[in-house]
């Protein structure tokens, strides 16, 4: 497959996984993680992550890997994403990179900016947005970097804290500080798939109820008791909804209407996210039919 990387991206429960599994199959392909949260192992329901009988069908990198005490970071992902490529190429296959976390495939596709962090500038910056939160930050990379503030994802607190820190370090507009690509010569083909609003709606409320009947609460329980409150991973939607449940200052009913709420306003974050970016087109999996999807994708494939 050469250079090429195929890339199935979009709002949580848009259905990426069916049709990531059927390229997977038709074109030779190997499913590479592209989701924030599925990088954590013993963290398979709430995160939705592959399930045995899907892994048997199509091999899969990066999944279930990292342990939830760990933080990791877009510069993490992209270099390990690169080597998993590098090898994948080498089989003789293509690279299907599949998630909905918009600032790890931009990582991966676009590169790394060169800029090194400033680890007291980023502990003053985390300090603040601690204290005063997300929008009193995204104001002040506007005052400092209009540009940035219109391009920035200002939803996404890591990559707001980062353009500050790469400005102030630099003296430059964060626009300036161009990435450095981790594959060179890569062509990468980004599918985004969605829904209307109404009808991915009612798919995250089936997705949460299905969690919470396969056992996300004990799930949630045992990372907690593992790894404690403080754990990495269990700053993720469905998971840190529980913790007041835990102490008794909420019913579960109201842990599950949670987690419902903060997913739609998740999966309204991702379109805005990929709707940003110029050239990216998307796909209503509600509108076209998947034999069409997959021929779309045979055309790209044998374009080059």
């Amino acid at each position: 497959m050469g250079n090429k990387v195929l890339a199935v991206l979009g709002p949580t429960a848009s259905g990426k996984t069916a049709l990531t599994l059927e390229l997977a199959k038709r074109f030779n392909g190997v499913i590479v993680n592209c989701d924030s949260r599925q990088i954590y192992e013993e963290m398979l329901i709430g995160t939705a992550s592959p399930t045995e009988s899907e892994k048997k069908q199509a091999a899969h990198r990066l999944f279930n890997y990292i342990s939830p005490l760990k933080q990791i970071n877009a510069g993490d992902y992209a270099y390990a994403a690169a080597e998993e490529i590098k090898k994948i190429w080498a089989e003789g296959r293509l690279p299907i990179l599949a998630g909905g976390t918009g600032f790890y495939y931009s990582s991966i596709s676009e590169g790394l900016t060169e800029v090194s962090s400033d680890e007291k500038l980023a502990a003053e910056l985390e300090q603040q947005y601690q204290e005063k939160g997300l929008e009193y930050m995204a104001d002040m990379l506007r005052q400092i970097d209009p540009e940035a503030g219109q391009n920035v994802d200002l939803n996404n607190p890591r990559r707001v804290l980062r353009a500050i820190e790469v400005v102030k370090i630099t003296g430059r507009p964060f626009s300036q500080n161009q990435p450095k690509p981790l594959l060179s010569g890569a062509n990468f083909y980004p599918i985004v798939v969605t829904r209307p609003r109404e009808v991915l709606h009612q798919r995250i409320e089936a997705r949460i109820d299905q969690m919470l009947k396969e056992g996300l609460e004990k799930e949630t329980r045992y990372i907690v008791e593992k790894y404690g409150r403080d754990a990495a991973a269990l700053s993720s939607i469905g998971y840190r909804e529980f913790l007041d449940y835990f102490d008794g200052k909420i019913t579960l009913a109201e842990v599950r209407e949670q987690i419902l709420f903060h997913t739609r306003q998740y999966a309204k974050r991702q379109e805005t996210w990929f709707r940003k970016k110029p050239g990216v087109p998307f796909t209503d999996l509600s509108a076209i039919s998947l034999d069409d999807c997959l021929k779309r994708v045979a055309t790209y494939i044998s374009s080059f």
